[in-house]
């Protein structure tokens, strides 16, 4: 009796928190101590509840709810919670969400098998905010199956999709299927995804993938001029010198935008490219 008393009370100070956290009015630090209630209780009886609310507070569009909501259950249902987590991540709110994608991903690494299980559908589903928070969770757990999975993404109408991908592929490292898809990745209609590409294969610093880093320096955005800069900066020093990697690096330098010429400049001075 005593025990289900204390769970209707949590419940009462579960709806109470719910509540101040929609309130702007509301003691910052009375919701605090609430919370910190919570979260020593780890009362599982409370999942359901807690799932519900932190639903509503991300269709409310309220990220501090969301914030506040997804840390109680996280740590009162430990990996179980991931799918909720997951769906609550994937919508943008307008925060930086750090401390809920640290939530995920360590929760992921947890039983790799078990998240495995609940991303890949997610990853193939018609959701599209779904669709990209699970390819990017993938990244933490990641297989060599995924390879197909992420070739079909790469194709993926929805730009953030892509960009997902691309940050994925990193975590298959220097895999050749991984490379060839960020190689063709850097022919991708958006800006960004092929500014994500030539991140990851300056971080990957394959010798092949140069002919085509270089290519993107005379791309029409600017900011993508920078990015071939910088990727090429990634590589080692080659011997013998590289002539094809230093004409492009010369002609960043030259460029009309001054933080493409920022860009090449720092990274000639960063490696002896010539003989």
């Amino acid at each position: 009796m005593e025990d289900r008393r204390a769970a209707d009370d949590l419940t009462l100070r579960l709806d109470e928190l719910a509540a101040g956290l929609t309130d702007p009015d509301c003691d910052l630090d009375d919701l605090a101590d609430i919370e910190e209630e919570l979260v020593a209780a780890r009362r599982r009886e409370l999942i359901p509840h807690l799932e519900r609310l932190l639903a509503v507070a991300v269709e409310g569009g309220n990220w501090y709810a969301r914030h506040v909501l997804a840390r109680i259950l996280a740590e009162t249902a430990g990996r179980t919670s991931l799918a909720a987590l997951l769906r609550a991540y994937s919508r943008n709110l307008g925060d930086d969400q750090d401390s809920l994608s640290t939530r995920l991903h360590v929760l992921a690494q947890e039983d790799p098998a078990a998240a495995r299980e609940i991303l890949l559908p997610c990853a193939v589903g018609n959701d599209e905010a779904l669709r990209r928070a699970a390819i990017w969770l993938l990244g933490f757990v990641p297989e060599p199956a995924d390879l197909d999975l992420l070739a079909n993404a790469a194709q993926d109408s929805d730009e953030g999709v892509r960009s997902a991908v691309v940050g994925t592929l990193g975590s298959h490292g220097a895999e050749p299927a991984a490379v060839d898809l960020l190689l063709n990745l850097l022919e991708d209609p958006s800006p960004q995804v092929r500014i994500s590409a030539l991140s990851s294969l300056g971080f990957l610093r394959q010798a092949r993938a140069l002919p085509k880093i270089r290519l993107l320096a005379n791309d029409d955005t600017p900011r993508v001029r920078a990015w071939v800069a910088i990727a090429l900066g990634c590589f080692p020093s080659l011997e013998p010198a590289d002539p094809a990697t230093s004409a492009v690096l010369d002609q960043l330098a030259a460029d009309a935008d001054p933080y493409v010429r920022d860009q090449a400049t720092e990274a000639g001075q960063r490696k002896p490219l010539r003989g």
